[in-house]
């Protein structure tokens, strides 16, 4: 497993989520202040709250309302759905947000957070027409690359965990 050379956001306060959605569309754009007005204008419109205060920890609704800004969509990956390399090479997929289970810190159990955490996996196409992909974990100091067998592999392996939500990240076609 290689490094990348892209931009990688690491992680600050529970902020995953926006540093993988800015980590995904290689961008410095979205702010928590940005997260934030989102995640208010959602509860405003649902009377649900969908962000923790100051901290961050931005649930799917939110990210996925930013996506769909971008001209993004997400697809969740059904339990049972078999991830091969058709899934993935797909022209409409340009990448995943995967949402997992974590271990959590002594004081994170102590304020009872959720122990989950936003990745996100970018594609790229090489000129032979092989794929890369862009592990970027918010956590770690760099996003590291996969070739495709490999990324498959650790799919898989996310796959076993129910309680791990993956998710593909498409490009919404124009008609």
């Amino acid at each position: 497993m290689q490094q990348s050379k892209h931009q990688h956001q690491t992680q600050s306060l529970r902020r995953c989520g926006l540093h993988a959605v800015n980590n995904f569309l290689q961008t410095k754009n979205y702010t928590c202040n940005e997260f934030d007005r989102v995640a208010e204008e959602m509860k405003r419109e649902t009377n649900n709250s969908h962000y923790t205060y100051f901290l961050g920890n931005y649930d799917l609704n939110v990210i996925e309302r930013v996506l769909l800004k971008e001209s993004y969509e997400l697809q969740w990956i059904r339990q049972n759905q078999i991830i091969n390399e058709e899934l993935i090479a797909d022209e409409s997929v340009d990448g995943l947000l995967i949402n997992k289970i974590k271990e959590i810190s002594f004081i994170e159990r102590l304020c009872q957070w959720e122990p989950r955490h936003w990745v996100c996996i970018r594609k790229s196409r090489n000129a032979d027409n092989t794929f890369e992909f862009y592990y970027h974990d918010s956590q770690l100091k760099d996003a590291q690359l996969h070739q495709t067998k490999e990324l498959i592999m650790l799919l898989q392996e996310l796959q076993k965990n129910k309680d791990n939500h993956l998710l593909l990240v498409k490009k919404i076609q124009l008609q």
